[in-house]
């Protein structure tokens, strides 16, 4: 049985690729059917869940017209290609971006971004949105091309945050920072051999911080949108930080800028 609202022709493909498409572990799975954006397309629940998680599952699983698969936890692990699912599995439609406009729109303007421009790896995404949640940033966009997007992993990756932080996927990134740039907002871009030290800036303005790819870091485009071009200082033997981790420098180098005592 599937949800109600049954897929008809030119509606959403599901998420492609065996794991991509599953949710699961108890927490990941309720939070996804109590926030009720994302479709879920089937929900498996194994034979032996226990009373309590069949008690709270209910009255969610009534809200979203859902009636589960009821199977052994070794078909579930069999679906999901992994045994950690904790006798909870979703199998998941496309990720509800937002719309880039929609931010745009948000009065008043978030004051802290992060662009994401060709990330690839959905376990960095997915740090870099937990990390993101964490420290203060209030909207996320995502390159349309050459960027991985929401799925499964980075769901798990970013412990949830993908439902407490508005994503949205731009076509022209570069074009949005210029737009974020006209609206009285500062594009940073991160790189690894900048002159400007991060913390030289003045992260208490609105500040939209702009990350790249693994290898590659930003697109041309992109780095000639951003206003200011900073970099996090090492020590001499290390070269660069790996996207996530320093994406977790950024956000916590504006939070300690806005919270301190002045």
């Amino acid at each position: 049985m599937v949800e109600r609202r049954r897929r008809g022709k030119g509606q959403g493909k599901l998420l492609a690729g065996h794991q991509q498409s599953w949710l699961w572990g108890r927490h990941l799975v309720f939070e996804t059917l109590g926030q009720g954006n994302w479709v879920i397309d089937q929900l498996w629940i194994a034979d032996d869940c226990p009373a309590e998680d069949l008690a709270g599952l209910t009255p969610l699983l009534a809200q979203r017209g859902l009636e589960p698969h009821v199977a052994p936890r070794a078909r579930l692990t069999e679906l999901a290609k992994t045994a950690e699912h904790q006798g909870l599995l979703a199998r998941m439609g496309p990720f509800p971006y937002a719309q880039p406009a929609a931010l745009l729109a948000t009065a008043p303007l978030p004051t802290l971004w992060l662009l994401i421009d060709g990330v690839q790896d959905p376990f960095n995404l997915g740090s870099l949105l937990r990390s993101a949640g964490a420290l203060g940033v209030a909207a996320v966009v995502l390159a349309g091309r050459g960027q991985v997007g929401v799925n499964s992993l980075v769901a798990r990756a970013s412990a949830g945050v993908i439902h407490r932080l508005p994503i949205a996927r731009a076509d022209d990134l570069a074009g949005f920072a210029q737009t974020l740039a006209g609206r009285g907002v500062q594009v940073v871009g991160a790189v690894a051999r900048a002159t400007l030290d991060l913390r030289d800036c003045d992260l208490t303005r609105p500040t939209a911080f702009v990350v790249g790819n693994e290898s590659r870091g930003l697109s041309p485009a992109v780095q000639q949108a951003c206003q200011q071009l900073a970099g996090i200082p090492l020590q001499a033997e290390v070269d660069s930080l790996n996207v996530a981790a320093a994406g977790a420098v950024l956000f916590y180098e504006a939070h300690r800028q806005r919270t301190r005592p002045t």
